[in-house]
């Protein structure tokens, strides 16, 4: 942040761990602010009933991998493959649905952004949908972490993407879970035990921290495009 305020360049390699550490904070920020507004309308999110909680557990664990594969992998790196591979080989093919921007030619930013905001909402439609659906109130928190994954799948990759979908589900969750078990209440009440509280607030501040940067990072591109072309 200090290179930014100051206008100096820092030369740095891709540092995966900042992209998820910022990009996790944001998205819990995002999911805050939705579910905020959507009490304020009367709009619930109500989880799908499961029996134990373990299997719960195992789900939400499991299910970062799952539906990366299929809605990131599948559903966004293989259509980029398909329209911006330069050439045809398997060692490729797999780089470039492990990293599409670092391994293909993209030259149309637009048509990338049409496609994660069109697969995030069918993200989000697919937990209220398939299965055994969240209720009603989930879609548009799904619809934005689609739309973010989706992004970080992208500029950075299928790891990334994973672990901050991880993040979000197990990291959260297993605290959850933890409170639940010392205190012999439901995970339901768990997450508003005062643990999970003030956890809530403390990615609260890091995911304002983590906008601000990316609006400091945009605007002193701006500005440095603007005193090349003077």
């Amino acid at each position: 942040l200090s290179t930014h305020l100051s206008n100096e360049k820092l030369e740095t390699k891709s540092n995966y761990m900042i992209a998820i550490t910022k990009w996790f904070s944001i998205l819990i920020l995002i999911s805050i602010i939705i579910d905020f507004i959507q009490q304020g309308f009367g709009i619930v999110t109500i989880p799908p009933p499961v029996d134990n909680d373990l299997t719960q557990f195992l789900y939400v664990s499991l299910s970062p991998i799952v539906e990366e594969l299929g809605f990131r992998v599948i559903l966004i790196g293989l259509p980029l493959f398909v329209f911006y591979s330069h050439k045809l080989s398997i060692k490729h093919f797999f780089k470039s649905l492990w990293n599409p921007n670092s391994n293909l030619h993209i030259y149309d930013f637009r048509k990338i952004l049409f496609l994660i905001v069109l697969v995030g909402i069918f993200f989000g439609l697919a937990h209220i949908m398939t299965g055994e659906p969240w209720s009603e109130g989930k879609f548009a928190q799904a619809t934005a972490s689609g739309i973010i994954l989706g992004w970080l799948y992208f500029r950075f990759g299928l790891i990334p993407a994973i672990l901050v979908h991880w993040g979000t589900n197990y990291f959260i969750f297993s605290y959850a879970n933890f409170v639940s078990q010392i205190n012999e209440i439901t995970i339901e009440a768990a997450f508003s035990h005062p643990l999970i509280n003030t956890m809530e607030i403390l990615f609260l501040i890091s995911g304002i921290f983590s906008i601000s940067v990316l609006l400091i990072t945009y605007f002193n591109s701006k500005k440095e495009q603007k005193l090349k072309i003077e």
